[in-house]
């Protein structure tokens, strides 16, 4: 086993269940400092689907690449070392946490096996392609044990509904080698249990700078191509003195020198 990982576990052992908790749940107490570059919990709002049917109780929780890097980073018990090593263990794979059941007329829910979920579980990209998700075999020894590790966390926070969460893996990469789902483009995928499916459209907006609208400067949503208020595009930026648009990349009008909007 990765000497780097053993000491990375081994920190994450002695931080205890709540820190554990803290983490994979993206409830740090930093959760909303102003120094941190990615909310958390706009993030986990973005990649959890839920079910509306009344009885059901169904949920499907996306975890990227970026949100432990995120949460790793908010949280001092974990250094860069250890939280690389655990990041590591983890890219080359698509993380999904789900669980499904039924409610019965007198509330009690009867949850379907890891077993029944994975034979019915797939993701289809934004060409339509179809990925399932990978046996136990092929998935790496220390991303087995790590997962294994975080798996009593939901059991000891949520009881028998943590119990019956479990952990799937999907390759990261196509057969071409481009990624399967990519957080930051333009697309779409979405993830189907049975018969129900939960889309996504890409990017993340929760990963994006803000967006200002040049007309009143009001922050807007960083997947936002046009102002939901005037309509104005948002991919490009507008000299204040004579409204000439420039390429967003650019921070001053070269005319004018002033800032642009």
């Amino acid at each position: 086993m990765n000497h780097k990982f053993v000491v990375a576990v081994t920190a994450l052992k002695k931080m205890g269940t709540l820190l554990i908790a803290m983490i994979i749940l993206g409830y740090s107490e930093n959760s909303f400092a102003q120094d941190k570059k990615i909310d958390t919990n706009a993030l986990i709002a973005e990649t959890q689907r839920q079910s509306q049917s009344a009885d059901k109780v169904s949920m499907i929780w996306w975890i990227p690449e970026e949100f432990w890097r995120a949460s790793f980073e908010q949280n001092p018990s974990v250094n860069a070392t250890q939280a690389e090593a655990f990041i590591k263990v983890l890219r080359p794979y698509i993380v999904i946490v789900a669980l499904d059941g039924e409610m019965g007329p007198l509330g009690g829910i009867t949850y379907k096996s890891k077993e029944t979920i994975q034979s019915t579980m797939q993701i289809i990209d934004s060409e339509g392609n179809h990925y399932f998700p990978l046996a136990n075999d092929k998935i790496d020894t220390d991303t087995n044990n790590f997962l294994s590790l975080m798996k009593p966390v939901f059991a000891n926070m949520l009881g028998a509904m943590g119990e019956n969460m479990n952990f799937y893996l999907f390759p990261a990469k196509n057969e071409k080698g481009n990624n399967i789902v990519d957080v930051k483009k333009e697309g779409k995928f979405s993830i189907v249990i049975d018969k129900a499916e939960y889309k996504w459209k890409l990017p993340l907006s929760s990963l994006l700078p803000p967006r200002l609208c040049p007309i009143d400067s009001e922050q807007l949503n960083g997947a936002w191509k046009y102002c939901p208020t005037h309509g104005v595009d948002l991919t490009r930026k507008i000299c204040p003195v004579d409204k000439k648009k420039f390429n967003n990349s650019w921070k001053y009008c070269p005319t004018h020198g002033v800032e642009l909007n």
